[in-house]
């Protein structure tokens, strides 16, 4: 028996390292956003956003509501959005499109939604661009939305678009940012 209880000892040791192991977070868990899943037309909330994605499309040109105008690989979100509690630093700042392992930030050329102001209870629409290269637009990508230009340790709400389905347009004008009509 002496011999044999070593030899169980590290076989129970193994098996909870191997088990430890198993339900560990991985590397930067504890620096992760608490993420809303989203579709299009309906209400998400991450804790002070409240969004909802009204459409997805896609065009090989935009147009902002002043003039201005690019062409490119453009994909662009329509949405309403509102702070839940807060104005105090309420915009909307985080806006980020995931295809393929590559992450693109909504363009800040043009009159968009991105880093506009945001009042509890009182909705915004617009839309946010986000200029691809070529070859990214298909596959599906990941769609998240936020307060803080910064995401770390905050909510985000994240839409799951499959750009295959995503029609292509020569040309979008983009919505002008204005409170919300409904």
């Amino acid at each position: 028996m002496r011999r044999v209880m070593p030899w169980l000892l590290t076989l129970v040791l193994l098996a909870g390292a191997w088990a430890l192991d198993a339900v560990a977070l991985p590397d930067g868990a504890s620096e992760a956003s608490f993420l809303t899943p989203a579709t299009v037309g309906h209400a998400a909330t991450a804790r002070n956003l409240e969004v909802t994605v009204t459409d997805v499309r896609a065009a090989e040109r935009i147009t902002d509501p002043l003039g201005w105008s690019a062409d490119g690989t453009w994909v662009v979100v329509e949405l309403d959005a509102a702070a839940r509690d807060s104005q105090y630093g309420a915009t909307l700042g985080h806006a980020e499109l995931t295809v393929g392992g590559r992450t693109f930030r909504a363009t800040e050329r043009g009159e968009t939604f991105f880093r506009r102001l945001l009042v509890p209870g009182v909705p915004r629409s617009g839309a946010v661009a986000f200029e691809l290269p070529p070859d990214a637009r298909s596959g599906t990508a990941s769609l998240r939305l936020g307060i803080p230009s910064d995401a770390r340790y905050d909510g985000l709400v994240e839409l799951t678009i499959d750009l295959d389905d995503v029609p292509v347009e020569e040309s979008i004008t983009l919505p002008a940012t204005d409170w919300t009509r409904s």
